[in-house]
């Protein structure tokens, strides 16, 4: 489904790909998030100097178009049937 890695977290590259973005927009999107509080832009979690999305976040976005603002959100404890067996497609 939609190409997503089955890994739980992406690099903002692959969440480009996924939404079909190109890089620049997709860092573009990850700093709006940041400085909105996670009002809008793509949710991103940061590891040091690196920016990763979490997969669930990146799929309500692809899917319902809700940015997720991670700090208030319930992590689903299960991924719906139809997304739990995605792979990366190049």
């Amino acid at each position: 489904m939609l190409g997503v890695p089955a890994t739980p977290v992406l690099t903002v590259e692959e969440a480009a790909s996924v939404l079909r973005i190109g890089r620049s927009l997709a860092y573009q999107l990850a700093q709006e998030y940041d400085a909105s509080g996670g009002v809008s832009g793509l949710p991103v979690v940061r590891f040091g100097g690196c920016l990763r999305v979490p997969r669930w976040a990146l799929l309500e976005l692809a899917h319902c178009g809700r940015v997720v603002r991670l700090c208030d959100a319930t992590v689903p404890s299960e991924l719906p049937a139809d997304v739990e067996g995605a792979v990366d497609v190049d």
